[in-house]
């Protein structure tokens, strides 16, 4: 009987997580899946790099730690019979830049504070930090977003933890933000599109 190509596999399923960690030594890719709030492991696959191709968690040879990335997919592939197609992937931390960032909205008269009205707050303080590092001397690298917290709410000056559905007229947020050059960002996406997969989610490697 003719075994069955990868190719011909189911697409992998919505529910079934791929997580990757490309680290400075090994890639190491798990299959896992969601079961009362928690994550089970279905399979792990461990492949060291053949020769440098990472330093202190950055990716120098696009080209090698892609292939490395195929072939732990591969093996996942044929463990779960799956044709594995997006993986959650950790930017390295080596060149994590944080900062804190403030906004102030005003209304014209007291109004109830809606989703969009919050997004629009946390985006301005977002772009504050961000504001903060360039003027700092980040302005010569571009930066990627890759997280941030709320720190700190206040409505008419008045702290809360939540402003959804409040009524005010001057809303304020402090966030913490975490970018990373472009650069770090590009050849991660890269070595992905090299395994041919998509990013899923991208997290810190810290955390």
């Amino acid at each position: 009987m003719r075994a069955m190509a990868q190719a011909d596999y189911p697409e992998q399923e919505r529910e079934l997580i791929y997580a990757l960690d490309i680290g400075t030594r090994s890639v190491i890719g798990m299959l896992g899946e969601l079961e009362d709030g928690r994550v089970r492991v279905l399979a792990i696959e461990k492949q060291p790099h053949s020769k440098r191709a990472m330093l202190d968690g950055q990716i120098e040879d696009i080209a090698q730690v892609a292939a490395v990335v195929a072939r732990v997919t591969a093996r996942l592939g044929e463990q779960s019979g799956r044709r594995l197609s997006r993986a959650c992937v950790a930017a390295a931390g080596r060149a994590l830049r944080t900062e804190s960032g403030h906004a102030l909205l005003e209304n014209a008269r007291p109004e109830a504070v809606t989703e969009e009205r919050m997004g629009q707050l946390e985006a301005a303080a977002v772009s504050n930090a961000e504001e903060t590092l360039r003027h700092a001397g980040e302005s010569g690298q571009r930066l990627f977003l890759v997280g941030y917290t709320v720190t700190q709410y206040q409505l008419d000056g008045y702290p809360l933890t939540n402003l959804l559905g409040h009524t005010g007229q001057r809303l304020e947020a402090d966030v913490v933000a975490t970018f990373l050059p472009s650069e770090v960002i590009d050849s991660l996406y890269a070595v992905m599109r090299g395994a041919g997969l998509e990013v899923a989610s991208l997290t810190l490697e810290p955390i």
